[in-house]
């Protein structure tokens, strides 16, 4: 009589099979984190640039108006009094003009997709709420204070731009 052969089993255990699952999930998850946290750092750094220049925009308003108030010879503060010390306005560069926030709250800046510009009349709410301040140091001088506030994700940031502006 001859002896047949053992068969040896050729598979995996179930030890085997659980270690390479775990390195195989290990080693996918890794680079969907890291291109998820990119996402999310891109998305905050657009934030970040709109919000700067939103800010710089309503300085550069304020400092246009300065200029043809005094081209006109008229006060340098003209049509600026919303703003002045304990005031909170916002100004809106489409429109021209600069309202004092109710209550001290402004409203949130739209976005028109139609012309690609923010303003509060026309658009869809965007994340932005820009706010104006000038704090008077002296009748020769005033700080400009622009303050954008926006959400992105579940993180609120504030960005704030000051400038000092002078009489001529």
């Amino acid at each position: 009589m001859s002896k047949k052969p053992k068969l040896k089993n050729k598979g995996f255990t179930l030890v085997e099979t659980l270690v390479a699952i775990t390195i195989l999930v290990v080693s996918i998850a890794g680079p969907i984190t890291i291109a998820s946290k990119g996402m999310s750092s891109a998305v905050f750094a657009k934030d970040q640039i709109v919000a700067f220049y939103l800010a710089q925009e309503a300085v550069e308003y304020i400092r246009n108006k300065r200029d043809e108030n005094n081209i006109n010879s008229d006060n340098w503060l003209t049509g600026l009094s919303d703003c002045i010390d304990e005031n909170i306005c916002t100004v809106d560069i489409q429109d021209s003009t600069i309202s004092l926030c109710p209550s001290g709250v402004c409203p949130v800046l739209k976005y028109d997709d139609s012309d690609g510009f923010y303003n509060y009349s026309s658009g869809d709410n965007s994340n932005f709420t820009r706010s104006i301040n000038i704090e008077t140091f002296n009748v020769k001088e005033v700080a400009i204070k622009a303050t954008l506030s926006w959400k992105t994700g579940v993180i609120n940031k504030t960005f704030t731009v000051k400038e000092h502006i002078f009489d001529w």
